[in-house]
Parts: structure tokens; C-alpha cells; sequence
């Protein structure tokens, strides 16, 4: 156990992996979810599953990924769930191919043709608006009002070096408005290095707007705060989808294939929802008609070639450097 923890000091362990060593039957799941979701479906799984216990390692997407390929001669992981596709794709050849019987619900867009991932959910980038510190108790309709000097000081984004949403966030917006705009709306912002910071900061009256995830905006509608708004941009916006995939080599195929059809689950999915407002890639599962948030279909989405993104990544924070440094 010690020298588990000491391999992955990055990591926090939680839940039956301080309960109990690893057994012949354990599966080790590697997961960059919040802890009490990671915590919930585990125990919802060990339930129907007696005979499996579940191991898990959780840290951020990318740290997991390095973890993953350090291990890749004697893996110590079985499944990973849930990060970036972009960055999933990225490790691909890290991970074992396997076609889930869940994944039929899941649009093609989101799975692997090499059945390396599997989409489970995304986020959507949106402002999170609070309209008492907005000026005239209105919230922005769009990307490009941003750019008004109205909103200096009053809009906060989170650095897309250390957050992957915001990153997506920012490139898409890089290519939809003018450069002017673009290089202006950031000029306008204070930046924070963590996503949580950004939200928070609106929730709590420090910032008009925040450029965002859905879930973590909605969490504050759901909680009847009523100064906050969702704005989806009028001229579009930007998915960031997440999946799960097993671990090349992981030494316990059998359980974390159960383990991958649990999670990929109509109920598991639904339910993931439910508590923690991560909007499911399943076909099956209608958000609308169990929250206020519009189904996705309702939702303008402007697409962005993943890979072409992350190719882009260093050119690109290069710039964002640059503009945020001449602010």
C-alpha cells in the first residue's frame, strides 16, 4: 500500500483502496472525477458486483496519462474514466481496444473506430452570469459583447494552461470572432488559475461573468441562487467531451470490462446526472426532461477538430501568453 501511495504522490486515494489491499479480484480503476462521484458509482458497482472490489488512483486527466505510460511495461492500472477525448487520443496507443455493448447509445463522433475510448459525457462552455454585479442587471447575449469595455474587470476565465475546459473554451473562441475581439475580450478579464476559482468567483459576487462549464454553473441554478444565469452565446458554443478506456495490459481484463459497461450505463450515466450535472453522451438520455438545462440538440454547438487542437496547443497558450501579457 505504502509504496503505491509513493508512486503516485500526485494522486489521492480514496475509498476501498484504503479499506483494503488489492486482491486477485480487485480491479484498479485511474479516474480524474470528484471524489464523491468516483466514491458513489464504486459503491453502487461492489454492490452487484461482490465478488470485485474496486481499487482507485485519482488525479488530473493528464497526470494519470503520464502515469499510464510511465507503467506501460507492468501496468498497474486496469481502466481509465474519465477525461478529455483529445487527450485520451493523445495516449491512445496506451490503451487495450474493447467494443461495450453500451456503446451503440453513443453517437460514432464520440468513440473510438479502433474501439481504443469510449465518449461518456461533455461539457458545454457557457457564461455564467451573476446579474446583480452585471451592468444594468443584464447578462451579455453573446461571445462578442465581452469585448464592450463595459465588462473590464468583471469577467474572469480560468488559465487554459492549467484547465483543459477553458482551453477548448478559448481556441474555439479564437476561431469563431475576429481577432480583434478575441485579443480584447481577454484584456477585459482577470485570469485564474483554476476552473473552481472562476464559478466561484461569480457565485460569490467577485465577477459578473465567467467563462465556464455548464455543470458547474448549473449547480448554483439547481441550488436556487437566483443571481445566476446560464448564457448559451448567441453565436454558438463549444463541446468538451470526456471518455473512459482500459488500460493496455491491465492485469484484470474481465472485471474492468464490467467494470467499462457499468460506467457506460443508461442508469449509472443517468444517475451521474442526477447528483453532479454532467450531461451524458447517450442518445437515450434527455437532460431536459430532468433538469432545466435545454437538451443538447437545442444547444448551437460550433465543432472543433480534436486533433487539430491539440496539435495547435503549444502555438497557441504561446499567443495566449502574449496578449495577456501586454494587457
Amino acid at each position: 500500500m505504502l509504496k503505491r501511495v509513493q508512486l503516485a504522490c500526485i494522486s489521492i486515494m480514496i475509498g476501498p483502496l484504503l479499506q483494503h489491499p488489492a486482491q486477485a479480484a480487485d480491479v484498479v480503476l485511474y479516474s480524474s472525477n470528484d471524489v464523491e462521484t468516483v466514491a458513489k458509482v464504486v459503491e453502487q458497482f461492489e454492490k452487484q458486483n461482490p465478488a470485485i472490489k474496486v481499487s482507485v488512483v485519482r488525479a488530473g486527466t493528464g497526470a494519470l496519462m503520464q502515469r499510464i505510460k510511465a507503467e506501460a511495461a507492468n501496468p498497474l492500472g486496469d481502466i481509465f474514466w474519465s477525461g478529455g477525448i483529445s487527450t485520451i487520443s493523445a495516449f491512445q496507443d496506451q490503451f487495450q481496444p474493447y467494443n461495450s455493448p453500451e456503446e451503440s447509445a453513443v453517437p460514432a463522433q464520440y468513440r473510438s473506430k479502433q474501439g481504443l475510448w469510449l465518449g461518456t459525457n461533455t461539457h458545454v462552455s457557457v457564461l455564467m452570469a451573476n446579474l446583480r454585479q452585471a451592468p444594468g442587471g443584464q447578462a451579455p447575449k453573446g461571445w462578442n459583447d465581452l469585448a464592450d469595455p463595459k465588462w473590464k474587470g468583471k469577467i474572469v476565465i480560468p488559465d487554459p494552461q492549467f484547465s483543459s475546459a477553458s482551453y477548448v473554451a478559448l481556441y474555439g473562441l479564437s476561431k469563431l470572432v475576429s481577432p480583434g475581439v478575441y485579443a480584447q475580450i481577454i484584456r477585459n478579464a482577470v485570469i485564474v488559475g483554476t476552473t473552481s476559482a472562476a464559478y466561484q468567483g461569480v457565485a460569490n459576487g467577485e465577477f459578473a461573468i465567467a467563462v465556464t462549464m455548464e455543470y458547474a454553473a448549473y449547480q448554483y441554478v439547481a441550488g436556487q441562487l437566483d443571481s445566476v444565469k446560464l448564457v448559451y452565446p448567441a453565436e454558438g458554443t463549444f463541446l468538451s467531451p470526456e471518455g473512459m478506456a482500459l488500460i493496455r495490459g491491465g492485469k484484470h481484463p474481465s472485471e474492468a470490462r464490467k467494470l467499462f459497461d457499468f460506467l457506460a450505463s443508461k442508469p449509472v450515466q443517468t444517475e451521474i446526472f442526477k447528483s453532479a450535472f454532467r450531461r451524458p453522451l447517450r442518445i437515450d438520455i434527455d437532460v431536459s426532461k430532468m433538469s432545466a438545462l435545454p437538451a443538447l440538440d437545442n444547444i448551437k454547438v460550433i465543432a472543433l477538430d480534436a486533433s487539430q487542437m491539440e496539435a495547435a496547443r503549444a502555438e497557441f497558450l504561446s499567443q495566449w501568453r502574449q496578449i495577456v501579457a501586454s494587457k
